[in-house]
Parts: C-alpha cells; structure tokens; sequence
C-alpha cells in the first residue's frame, strides 16, 4: 500500500466516474423529471447549481490525477528518479511510443472536449438541446470506457485481446451511470421534501433511477463475470491469491449494493409513489440514506480497483505459485 500509484488511481477512477455519472444523471434522470414535474418548484435551480461544481470538481481532479498517474508511470517505465524524468525527454517518448501513453492523450483529449462541452450544457438553458446532450454523454462514456486501456484488460491476443477489453470498458461506463449518479440521486433528494412539487420531482427521478440502476447492474454483473474468468481462472485464484481476496470483497461489496438497490426498489419507491407527501418525506429521507450507504460501498469498490490495477492477476500468480512448487 505504499505505492503512491494507488492513491492516484484511486483518485482519478472516483474523479473520472463522478464527472461521468453527474452527466448521465442530468441527461437520463434530472432533466426528464425537471420537464416532467418542475415548472413551479426550485429544486432544479438549487442541484442545477450542484451539479456545476461536483462536474467541473470531478473533471478538474480528473486532468490533475491523470498527470500525476502518467508521470508516475513514465518514472517506473525509465526507471529513474521522478527529477530524472523530464530532464531527459521520457515523457515524449511515453507518450509517442507506448499503448498506456496513446490512451492517456486519448483520454485528456476527451477530458478538454468535455470541459469546452461543460461551459453550455451545465447552463441554466444548457440542458435543453437534445443533440448536446447526446454529445455530452458519448464523450462521458468515452472518458469512462477508455480507462479500461490503461489496465489488465490490454494485450491479450485471439478473442481474449477483443472481448475483455470491450467488456472492461462497459464495466467501466456502467459503473459511472450506476455508482458515478449515487451522490447527484443522494442530493437531489435531499433538495426535495420541502414542497409538494419537490416531493413529485423526487417520485419521478426516484422511478427514473430505478430503471437505470437496473439495466446498469444487468452490465455489470455480466462484464464483471467475464472479466473474473479472465483474471481469476480458478477457485484457488480467488481464494490462494492477494488479487483474488480482493477481488472476492469487491464482489461482495458489489452485492451488498445490489441488495440495498433492491430494498430501495421493490419497498421504499413504491412508497414514496403511492404515500401523501408528509408519509412520503420519511421515504424521501430514508432513501437518502440508502443512497449513501452505496457511495460509501462505492468508494470501497474504487479504492479496491485502484490496487487490483497494480497488482498481478489472481491467474498469474497462481502460475507463479505453481512453478514456484515444481522447481523445488
């Protein structure tokens, strides 16, 4: 856990799903409810202004922590010391040269393309142009998606070289519209609850949510379960290995979301839609709380990524244990 490189990962995953997910909530969940039920409450002015902040704060640390990952990797790739690394042009060549430097000029392409995007869609009026928002979302989950390049998934050949990066990458961009849109659901309802009109936005984002959280575990639970078999090949890959161990409490972790997505889904939701609004504020509030609890589940998940990413595959060090025994 001493390998600063971890902590930078860390960042930059939570940075990149965060600016992520507050896109997919404004396109596939705000801003249908806002149409839908908010012509006469201020609820959409006080998250609009929200969501500004946490978006350009989480794209803001996703340009800051990318650089530090790139010159971290590039001091490991030359094997000098960190004030060795620019002196003597390695930064250029990590760049012109290697498959993580082409993907991280890809990925801050896309992270400037989505700033000059920013500046209108996070408008007061931005949120209105179809064609923005579908602009805005492909970049979103391209920034997302992209990040499975940078990992284990990448250099592979045959099938194995498509399918598990692919599968990574909408791993990846179902994560950000699932665990990247918790914390703008969590302040959203917390914004609503003090009017009538607020508890309605609440009962339609609520529902909207629902719908995407659905699909988006459906993703994961079907990319996730390839990407264990690529990883993990066995039972004593997950249960004998480090990156195995953790990879089962990711898993776990993930579960744990999936239950109280349920809980909020089949029992809370159904309230807050059928209850009066004063019954319907105890939903709201317990809603809330759910909804953190998975932020807080979700931060453990992205902290347990960042140090799978530099670990070996759970498959790998089974062989090496393996070799290991037969060559005494």
């Amino acid at each position: 856990m001493d390998d600063p490189l971890i902590y930078v990962r860390a960042i930059h995953f939570a940075a990149t799903l965060t600016a992520a997910g507050v896109v997919f909530f404004i396109v596939l969940v705000a801003a249908p409810a806002f149409r839908q039920v908010g012509a006469n409450s201020t609820v959409p002015i006080i998250v609009r202004a929200t969501f500004k902040w946490i978006a350009w704060l989480g794209l803001l640390l996703t340009v800051l922590s990318g650089a530090a990952w790139f010159v971290l990797v590039a001091q490991s790739m030359s094997d000098r010391v960190l004030a060795d690394v620019f002196s003597e042009g390695i930064p250029w060549t990590v760049l012109s040269d290697t498959g993580f430097g082409h993907v991280w000029l890809a990925r801050f392409a896309l992270a400037c393309l989505l700033a000059g995007l920013f500046v209108p869609f996070l408008s007061a009026q931005g949120g209105r142009s179809m064609w923005l928002k579908i602009v805005v979302g492909a970049a979103a989950a391209a920034l997302a998606g992209a990040l499975a390049f940078a990992g284990h998934a990448v250099g592979a050949s045959g099938s194995e070289g498509l399918i598990h990066p692919a599968a990574d990458a909408l791993h990846l961009v179902a994560a950000a519209a699932w665990v990247g849109t918790l914390l703008p659901l969590a302040l959203l309802l917390r914004a609503a609850g003090h009017e009538a009109a607020s508890v309605d936005i609440a009962r339609a984002a609520t529902l909207r949510f629902s719908t995407l959280g659905i699909v988006c575990v459906g993703a994961l639970l079907l990319t996730g379960t390839i990407n264990t078999l690529y990883l993990a090949v066995s039972i004593a890959a997950l249960t004998e290995t480090d990156y195995g161990r953790l990879l089962v409490i990711k898993i776990a972790l993930f579960f744990g979301m999936v239950v109280i997505a349920t809980i909020n889904r089949l029992w809370l939701t159904p309230r807050l839609v059928q209850d009066a609004n004063a019954a319907a504020r105890d939903v709201l509030r317990r809603l809330r709380r759910n909804t953190l609890v998975e932020v807080a589940a979700g931060a453990l998940i992205i902290a347990i990524v960042a140090v799978l990413g530099v670990s070996p595959p759970g498959h790998m060090m089974e062989m090496r244990s393996h070799a290991h025994h037969h060559s005494h």
